[in-house]
């Protein structure tokens, strides 16, 4: 009993974990905005992001005590998924450029079906009724969110849905790798200066490299490297770890119903009754999947079980003397 109590405890942290990034990561669009107006622009607010992502995340690891060696294979590791995570802003913000940000956005979370599918495909995990109950009204809230109008362009429908696929081999690759067993922070990090890196020299080949920003521009950047990165970003690692890619998948839908909700209460943008059911749906779906079941509950917290929280720096340096 107290192995499945605790079982169940890691997995309720884990559901708060990804529900608190997904409310982080909902706030971007209030700081890009912010950012688009002091001289920024998709690719140099994503650069600032992930620069203070990287200077806090080094803080803080500095004030605790914590090491960022890590092994050589964690290291490439974390390079190849630069490359998948960075794709994702690249791919979205250039997709707004051809469809509205509310189709963009739309089309973007059906990522939790490709999770589904490729968990499913590559690992034979089953699909539970109630997930895919959940799934079924995560996407009709999400489809409500959308507001029809404007023009439809095939190509930047393939730059959101390319930006969703890519995301989801970044969860699903996530959750199955070694970094389990890094301290979050140090992850955080990492992934941060390789995406700095990558978005730099994207900015550059695209002409859109500029550091000609207004304070308010830069405290924005500054915001979503905390916000985002620090917190969103590294919450979003710990809600995989311990409650599963299809879970966390799924709780990150709370990103747009953020998005619509901050939209209307800051910018003051027009809260319609189609988005109020949109809003609805998904938090009645996230409602239906972290409420317990006791058959159902009891096996989902044994397998979460399986997969252990990262162990202390100290214990990391112990394991894995192939740190560089």
């Amino acid at each position: 009993m107290d192995k499945d109590s605790a079982a169940k405890r890691s997995v309720r942290r884990g559901e708060i974990f990804a529900t608190l990034s997904a409310v982080c990561f909902g706030l971007m669009p209030l700081l890009t905005r912010i950012a688009y107006t002091g001289g920024s622009n998709a690719y140099m607010a994503a650069f600032g992001r992930f620069f203070y992502g990287a200077l806090f995340a080094a803080v803080i690891l500095r004030a605790g005590n914590q090491s960022l060696a890590v092994g050589k294979k964690e290291l490439l590791l974390l390079y190849g998924l630069s490359f998948l995570y960075v794709l994702v802003p690249i791919l979205l913000y250039n997709s707004y450029n051809y469809i509205s940000s509310g189709l963009a956005t739309t089309l973007h979370f059906t990522y939790p079906v490709v999770v589904m599918l490729l968990m499913t495909l590559l690992f034979h995990e089953k699909i539970s009724a109630r997930q895919a109950g959940c799934l079924l009204l995560c996407a009709l809230g999400i489809a409500l969110l959308y507001s029809p109008g404007g023009e439809v362009s095939f190509t930047g429908i393939i730059l959101a849905v390319v930006s969703g696929v890519a995301y989801s081999f970044y969860v699903v690759i996530l959750g199955h790798s070694t970094l389990r067993r890094i301290p979050a922070y140090t992850v955080t990090f990492f992934l941060s200066v390789f995406n700095m890196v990558h978005l730099f020299v994207a900015a550059l080949i695209t002409g859109k490299l500029t550091f000609s920003f207004t304070p308010a521009a830069h405290l924005s950047h500054l915001g979503l490297g905390l916000l985002a990165t620090v917190i969103g970003f590294t919450f979003f690692q710990r809600g995989v770890f311990l409650c599963g890619e299809i879970r966390t998948s799924l709780l990150s839908t709370f990103e747009p119903l953020t998005s619509i909700i901050v939209g209307a209460a800051v910018l003051h943008e027009v809260l319609t009754g189609r988005s109020v059911a949109g809003c609805v749906l998904i938090l009645l779906s996230c409602a239906l999947l972290v409420m317990p079941i006791r058959m159902k509950g009891k096996k989902e917290a044994e397998t979460a079980a399986k997969t252990p929280e990262e162990p202390a720096p100290e214990d990391k340096e112990k394991e894995d003397g192939s740190a560089v």
